[in-house]
């Protein structure tokens, strides 16, 4: 069986989980695939291009492959536009990471929800 590569996938980081030592297990919400669950390698590490990037509530691009539950992820880059939200707007932005976390399944896109 081949595996499914996706590359310039727009995505937000919605919760990450702590993997192994040095990786990172993400869900991120995306614009044609809806929540996907990625496994960032070497993530935690200090040296990693992935640290930067992966924060929640950021505009992303993403590269990913896999044909499983839970894809690899290549490469993230930060799209830009938006700065960190703080206070009540921090919270609110939380709050609906965790709406989307409960009330979307996997691969199922939803694109004008993205929007």
């Amino acid at each position: 069986m081949s595996t499914k590569r996706i590359a310039d996938e727009p995505a937000y980081v919605l919760h990450r989980y702590d993997w192994s030592e040095t990786s990172l297990i993400l869900e991120v919400f995306t614009r044609h695939h809806g929540r996907v669950a990625l496994v960032a390698k070497g993530a935690k590490r200090p040296t990693s291009s992935f640290r930067p990037v992966l924060l929640p509530l950021q505009p992303l691009s993403l590269a990913f492959g896999g044909d499983g539950d839970i894809r690899t992820l290549k490469s993230a880059e930060w799209v830009g536009g938006h700065v960190m939200p703080t206070g009540e707007a921090l919270l609110s932005g939380y709050y609906l990471n965790e709406l989307l976390m409960r009330l979307t399944a996997r691969d199922d896109p939803h694109p004008e929800l993205f929007e």
